[in-house]
């Protein structure tokens, strides 16, 4: 449980810094680098890069949208056949924790390549 909950804040920390350095996809660098740092089972990195990304994109998206007054997520949702502004800023967080989240396995898969394995007896494995 603390290795997810390390792992969920370097997600945060990592996407957020890489949001400044490289475009939109840049939190997926962050979230696949933070769960190859602290080393975790599928299923955790997969959750950690979820929540993580997720939940700073929502609240990023929150902040902008408040911060002009709804005006432009209002009229992004009128494109989209939305009935508000808030709907685009859940999309927003919802795109962002899939993203977050495939980064997060997509990073485990990756330090799973590098990790050294047990060889079997068994005369069924080669």
């Amino acid at each position: 449980m603390i290795r997810f909950i390390l792992q969920l804040i370097l997600v945060v920390i990592l996407s957020y810094v890489s949001q400044w350095i490289f475009p939109w996809w840049g939190v997926m660098v962050g979230a696949g680098l933070a769960t190859i740092l602290i080393y975790n089972k599928g299923v955790s990195s997969f959750f950690a890069g979820f929540l993580g990304v997720g939940g700073l994109w929502f609240v990023m998206a929150y902040l902008i949208n408040s911060a002009n007054d709804s005006v432009l997520s209002t009229r992004v949702a009128e494109l989209f056949k939305l009935s508000s502004g808030m709907q685009m800023v859940l999309i927003t967080a919802v795109l962002g924790a899939i993203l977050g989240g495939l980064s997060g396995l997509t990073g485990n898969y990756f330090a799973e390549m590098f990790k050294k394995t047990k060889k079997s007896n068994s005369p069924y494995h080669s």
